[in-house]
């Protein structure tokens, strides 16, 4: 069995907007997926300062462990410095990838594959030897959460909660303010056979389930897509819920005490989706995602100024009548953000990154893969502290199957 494409469970709208836009490639259904860079950080304004990177290339490619007849994929990626990153994500046939780059080169690293079907969906450092990552795998009865940990010598399984009873347990976002505080979300089955919002935390000795709201109730599927964290009392997590009509945005606020739904936009007038979010200090945070209007999704970004949350412009370099995407959002402690995805163009999809230039988000032109059908989707991006440093990563397709990439800006 080929494995399934990261994320591709995203939803009906955004699922049905692709087919129709890229119907003769084939589908990148893209998910969000953790970044690198600090998120417990001074505090900051909304504006940030252009960042030092110049330049977008396509050089220092990661390894295809599954061969170029078949599928590899890069879901999430951590930036710790220019010379130390990593990379993770899957590979045929249905094996954990992990990949580090020195400076020089992405190499791949021995990764835990318990069961089958194992996938991982992002990384989050700590320190250089105290990174974690998240995704799931099947134990030969039902899928069940992933998570591993670096050591500075090794990537080991960790002991992670699943719901009892359920079919479905799975993990894709991770993030840590410290070594005994880090989150990391998902979703699970009920016994209604629909998606619910699922939230584990690390004390530093264990990881255990937290209550999570589900606005949508226990009849109606909702998933959490991305989580990040500012302290032990500041967190938040994104995602979307069906309202019965249509996938609504659902923004949750980690007070120290409980997770608590928040106002959020809403701006598309058939379905909003939060893919990604980010913060550097308690009244800077960005969420992005897309909306879908009944012709095609618009790329959708959020920002909260400490007191609420407000959508704010952006590009929409594949048009009005084509698909545009944000999976990821990177932020780092000077206030320096990205966002990436993907944009069609009527014959396949781009690589898409925008950059907070000062107030506005621009569009940064970015290299893309593929032969003849170009079908190339960036599902994380992450930057180093000091910005000097950002990596995006994801797949493209090729005749023969989906490969990993990797872009740099330095």
């Amino acid at each position: 069995m080929q494995p399934r494409r990261p994320h591709q469970r995203r939803t009906r709208a955004v699922a049905a907007s692709f087919l129709a836009a890229v119907a003769v490639t084939a589908i990148s259904g893209a998910g969000v997926t953790a970044n690198a860079g600090a998120d417990a950080a001074a505090a900051t304004a909304p504006k940030a300062s252009p960042a030092p990177c110049e330049a977008w290339t396509g050089g220092g490619q990661p390894p295809d462990p599954g061969g170029t007849d078949h599928n590899n994929y890069l879901s999430g990626v951590a930036v710790l410095s220019p010379c130390n990153a990593w990379a993770v994500g899957e590979y045929y046939p249905e094996q954990t990838l992990i990949v580090h780059w020195d400076g020089a080169a992405w190499t791949q690293v021995p990764s835990p594959d318990p069961g089958t079907e194992a996938s991982l969906r992002a990384v989050a450092p700590v320190s250089p030897s105290d990174i974690w990552a998240v995704g799931e795998y099947n134990d030969g009865t039902a899928l069940r959460t992933l998570i591993v940990h670096w050591n500075g010598a090794a990537w080991k399984q960790v002991p992670s909660p699943n719901v009892s009873g359920t079919t479905v347990d799975n993990l894709v976002a991770v993030r840590a303010t410290s070594a005994t505080d880090v989150w990391a979300v998902g979703s699970y089955t009920n016994s209604n056979n629909v998606s619910q919002t699922l939230i584990v935390h690390w004390d530093g000795s264990a990881w255990k389930q937290v209550k999570a709201p589900n606005p949508g109730g226990p009849a109606r599927d909702q998933e959490l897509t991305s989580v990040a964290s500012v302290s032990a009392k500041d967190a938040w997590a994104v995602g979307f819920y069906y309202n019965g009509s249509f996938d609504q945005s659902i923004i949750l606020h980690w007070n120290g005490t409980a997770w608590k739904q928040q106002k959020s936009p809403d701006p598309g007038s058939q379905g909003t989706f939060l893919q990604g979010v980010r913060a550097s200090s308690p009244t800077n945070a960005w969420a992005v995602g897309s909306s879908y209007n009944g012709t095609a999704d618009k790329t959708v970004i959020v920002h909260w100024n400490g007191s609420a949350w407000k959508q704010v412009k952006t590009p929409n370099p594949g048009g009005s009548a084509q698909n545009n995407d944000l999976m990821a959002v990177a932020v780092t402690p000077g206030g320096d953000a990205w966002a990436a995805g993907q944009f069609a163009t009527g014959t396949g999809m781009r690589t898409l990154v925008l950059h907070l230039d000062g107030s506005a988000w621009r569009w940064e032109p970015t290299q893309s893969f593929g032969d003849s059908v170009i079908d190339d989707t960036v599902t994380a991006v992450g930057a180093s502290p000091d910005s000097s440093s950002v990596w995006a990563v994801g797949s493209y397709y090729t005749s023969t199957g989906y490969q990993t990439f990797a872009i740099h800006c330095c």
